[in-house]
């Protein structure tokens, strides 16, 4: 049997404010007091005391109309309203539309996860599924979110760790716990950090004076002042050397030396030196620097992507950053060089020699024959989007723009490919981003459609299998 890779990256390009800095203003925001990252699609914004949502194009979803709102989770957000009088507020869950589907009557509520949420009720928190029933007891003083079937929670002034039913797995004799991160609970024991298990077996002894989560299969502590990195056996990968760390990203890790951050790799050597004022995580192959008082933003290989010109700056989320220069304030969109990311045909090259923009998990297709038909089209409204076309390596169109007729490219499959792919670079995001592509799929006995979303810096696969 064998196994194909049909790999989608759509890329969004739009005209830069200036021939070197690579981005451009996507929308401005000042009518507005504040405005959040993007999640789900959406970013909350604030106007006086009233809050609502706006779309990746600038557009309004949901008016200002609550005191109280929070990013969708499970197609539900928290949103209520406060009396400013009494400073007492009653919050519930609103789905898309903004109506409500679980009324405004909780002190405070969380996001949905796992199919619950915890709330605050009298002071005390408990738990409540989608139909808004309290399936766990409001006894805590503090809680946390579900993950993996399991919530921290703080009872009688010790925290542990509870099942969806409410059982304890862990009896609440810690100091404090944080959210489980891969296969481990970061614990707080008489002032000391350290991990357990998720049934509460000791994994790693509290012997550090701060620890964090696990991410990608390290987490960062502080011994004696300094900061490093531990596998999940609780060795050191990276010994404690730094003044401050950030956690791993893109497999660089933001690192104070002194006054100054750069970014080291799994080794702990630098491979981006110390020499920004402030520094972030990257973040959609992006991380934030302060040089001279203004942010800009890096690549992964230390490159300046976009030069230092922001009063502030946030994370790139879904494509898009929150800035403000001067007295302007909103969105940019990030659009790397042509040159370095549509490179020479490399034949039977592996997709990620040929992007460096993340994978998403992606869709799985069988086929039934090695030849098939590739048709490709705009999705919804033709706004001008082009795109470019590469398969195995070769590419096949370059700067071609989606019509609502289907462009079709038959292709054989080469057996001498562990996985052959077709990749779809989008050169411009035309006039509504993201862009959008449908994919019709013949293999001569079935067709199969395929709708595709990617951003400035994430990409869609579609796994195949051929009997």
């Amino acid at each position: 049997m064998q196994r194909i890779l049909l790999f989608v990256l759509l890329l969004g390009g739009s005209t830069f404010l200036s021939g070197q800095d690579h981005y451009a203003w996507a929308f401005k925001t000042n009518q507005y007091d504040r405005s959040s990252d993007f999640s789900d699609g959406l970013a909350i914004i604030q106007k006086g005391f009233k809050r609502g949502y706006i779309t990746r194009e600038g557009q309004v979803h949901l008016a200002p109309k609550f005191n109280i709102i929070d990013a969708y989770a499970e197609e539900v957000a928290s949103a209520g309203y406060t009396d400013f009088k009494t400073m007492d507020s009653r919050s519930g869950y609103i789905n898309r539309a903004g109506g409500w589907v679980i009324e405004p009557q909780y002190e405070v509520t969380s996001p949905f996860q796992e199919g619950l949420a915890c709330v605050r009720l009298n002071k005390l928190w408990g738990f409540i599924d989608r139909s808004g029933t309290l399936v766990i007891p409001a006894k805590f003083t503090e809680a946390s979110t579900f993950s993996n079937g399991l919530a921290p929670v703080q009872y009688q002034e010790k925290w542990g760790i509870i099942n969806p039913r409410g059982e304890w797995v862990v009896e609440p004799k810690l100091d404090y716990i944080l959210a489980e991160a891969e296969g481990l609970f970061c614990v707080k024991i008489r002032d000391k950090w350290g991990y357990i298990r998720p049934n509460g077996q000791l994994a790693i002894p509290p012997i550090y004076n701060y620890a964090s989560s696990f991410s990608d299969g390290l987490a960062k502590v502080e011994k004696d002042g300094k900061y490093g990195f531990i596998n999940a056996e609780g060795e050191f990968v990276i010994s404690p050397q730094f003044d401050m760390v950030y956690s791993f990203s893109h497999q660089l890790a933001c690192a104070q030396q002194g006054d100054l951050w750069g970014f080291i790799d799994r080794s702990g050597q630098f491979v981006i030196a110390p020499q920004f004022e402030q520094a972030s995580s990257f973040s959609e192959q992006l991380a934030r620097i302060k040089q001279n008082g203004q942010w800009g933003y890096i690549s992964t290989k230390g490159k300046m992507a976009i030069p230092p010109a922001f009063d502030s700056a946030y994370d790139f989320c879904e494509g898009l950053a929150r800035v403000q220069q001067g007295d302007q304030k909103g969105y940019i969109r990030y659009t790397p060089p042509t040159d370095e990311e549509l490179i020479i045909d490399q034949p039977k090259a592996n997709p990620l020699e040929l992007t460096r923009r993340e994978i998403k998990t992606g869709h799985h297709i069988r086929l039934q024959s090695s030849r098939f038909t590739i048709k490709v089209f705009d999705h919804n409204k033709i706004d001008g989007d082009i795109v470019s076309m590469n398969y195995n390596g070769r590419w096949l169109l370059k700067g071609y723009t989606l019509k609502e007729e289907a462009k079709a490219i038959v292709l054989n499959l080469d057996p001498n490919i562990g996985e052959n792919y077709l990749l779809f670079y989008a050169d411009d995001l035309g006039k509504n981003p993201p862009n959008t592509a449908a994919i019709v799929i013949d293999d001569g006995l079935e067709e199969q459609r395929v709708i595709l979303n990617a951003n400035l810096n994430q990409c869609d696969i579609i796994y195949f299998e051929q009997k």
